[in-house]
Order: structure tokens, then C-alpha cells, then sequence
């Protein structure tokens, strides 16, 4: 017994000490990542042309459609060349209400819903950033062994799973019916890095009311590159732009979220090793048969 217990404490240990050492890398990597001058233009052509919303705008849009992810108006969808897809129903979003008072000058009133629609109920031509989609290649085998094990946690939690379409993304979690898509049109490297992104956010951020968009998406991320490249699954290249995004220029956002990213990854990382556990001593009672 005595021995088991030192064993076990020194895995944890191991653990613990190989997840602090992936987390220092995600924040090295992002810290030193650059884009390519393609790369900055298309994303400052996306800020110049898309509207700028609310965080209170952002949460009400994607509560109705929760893969949203750029909003516009019919007509400002128009002037970029795509057009609203027959049939889809708009997002209701709220707009100030000015009125002129006593000195001609424009006063808020209050609040008036307007309707948006998000990229994915488009079509035309492709946005700036589209140009630029950087995929996870390959098929490896490591992948497809994280997509098992992440398979049998969500179905444990009773979160289903659907690879098929998922309009302009590559996934996304639904928390309020408590499911996750995943694009089946990209690599199965791709998949795997998405679907361990989107279980984060299905075992973190269900219930989650009060963290803003980018410390959930900085989280999932981190998370994600965290636990795939704890089994040997290297995501780094999409990881560190995907989280420099996000941080938006602010070197200290991976400092906040560090040890959310760290205490999540354990608890990941300890339920695939309980998985890979069982998949060992099955394949040696086979052999033993």
C-alpha cells in the first residue's frame, strides 16, 4: 500500500509539473507569435468592415443562435457582396434610442431592438478572414486517440456530439441544450483540437453567466493546446494565433487566466488517463485470452 500511494503522488507530481511547463509554453508561443503581413491585413480589413457590438449585444445574439460570430445588418451584408440566405430568421439585438432635448442636443432614451444576422446565414463573397483559414493538417494517430477518450467523457456527461455541418466554424457548444458540433470538413487533426476546445467549454462554461467571450475562448484554447499536447498532439502553430487573437495585444491576458487554464487541463488530462488505463489492461486481458 505503502508503495502505491508514493507512486501515485509522484504521477501527480510528473503531471502537474508537465502541465505547468505546456502552460509557460502557451504564453512564451503566443507572446512571440506574429502574424504574416497577410495575415495583419485581412484581420484590420475585418475590423474596418465589421460593426463593433457590446459584450450585452454579443450575449443576446449568440442566445438566440449560438454559433454567431459576425454580426451585420441586412443592408451592411449587402454593401460587403453576401446576402441574407432565404428563410433565416434575425437575431434581435438592442440600438440607443436618441431624442433631441431643450438644447438640440441628442439625449438617450433607452433601448430599441433592431435585427442583425450572423455570417453563417449568408452567402457570397468570402470575408477578409476567410482567406486566411489555418487549419491542424494530417490524421494522426494520436488525434484520433484524444477524439475517443473526449467522445466517452461527453457522452458521460451526457453531452452528445455531432460531426456534420457547422455553418462558417469549426465547431461549437450549444449551453442550452448541452451539445457540441463539430465541422466534419476539416482534417481529423483539425476535429480533435476543436472537439477538446469545445469540451472545455461544455464542462466549464454551461453554466457560466459572468466571464466575458475572450477569457472563455483564451480558457478553451489554452486548455486545448494543454491536453493535446500533453498525449503528444502538437497544436501550437493554430493554439498560439488563435489565443494572440484573442488577447488582442494584451501580453497579460494568459497571466489571468493561467492557472483556470492549468486546473482545467488536470482535471481533463486525469480522465483521459483513466480511459487510457482501462484501453491498456483490455488490450492485455485480450492477449492474455
Amino acid at each position: 500500500m505503502t508503495t502505491k500511494r508514493w507512486k501515485t503522488k509522484m504521477d501527480e507530481q510528473t503531471r502537474e509539473e508537465r502541465i505547468k511547463e505546456l502552460n509557460e509554453k502557451l504564453e512564451i508561443g503566443v507572446a512571440e507569435f506574429s502574424y504574416t503581413p497577410d495575415e495583419f491585413k485581412a484581420y484590420l480589413e475585418m475590423k474596418a468592415i465589421m460593426p463593433s457590438y457590446s459584450f450585452r449585444n454579443l450575449i443576446l445574439a449568440k442566445a438566440q443562435l449560438p454559433e454567431a460570430r459576425f454580426l451585420a445588418s441586412f443592408k451592411h451584408w449587402n454593401t460587403l457582396g453576401r446576402k441574407v440566405k432565404k428563410g433565416s430568421k434575425s437575431l434581435r439585438i438592442l440600438a440607443p434610442r436618441f431624442k433631441k432635448d431643450e438644447e438640440d442636443e441628442n439625449r438617450l432614451t433607452g433601448f430599441i431592438p433592431v435585427p442583425v444576422f450572423d455570417v453563417s446565414q449568408t452567402e457570397g463573397e468570402p470575408l477578409p478572414i476567410e482567406r486566411i483559414k489555418i487549419e491542424v493538417d494530417g490524421d494522426c494517430m494520436e488525434a484520433r486517440q484524444i477524439i475517443g477518450w473526449a467522445e466517452a467523457i461527453a457522452d458521460k456527461d451526457n453531452c452528445p456530439i455531432k460531426y456534420g455541418n457547422a455553418d462558417d466554424a469549426y465547431g461549437y457548444y450549444v449551453p442550452s441544450e448541452h451539445r457540441i458540433v463539430v465541422s466534419d470538413k476539416v482534417p481529423m487533426n483539425h476535429r480533435c483540437k476543436t472537439l477538446v476546445h469545445e469540451l472545455v467549454h461544455s464542462k466549464v462554461h454551461r453554466y457560466d453567466r459572468n466571464s466575458s467571450r475572450t477569457e472563455k475562448e483564451v480558457v478553451a484554447e489554452g486548455t486545448a493546446f494543454v491536453v493535446c499536447s500533453y498525449f503528444n498532439f502538437d497544436t501550437s502553430d493554430y493554439s498560439f494565433r488563435y489565443v494572440k487573437g484573442w488577447a488582442n495585444g494584451d501580453q497579460d491576458t494568459l497571466l489571468k487566466y493561467g492557472s483556470q487554464i492549468c486546473d482545467t487541463a488536470k482535471k481533463i488530462i486525469e480522465e483521459f488517463e483513466e480511459l487510457e488505463e482501462i484501453e491498456k489492461a483490455e488490450k492485455k486481458e485480450t492477449v492474455l485470452a
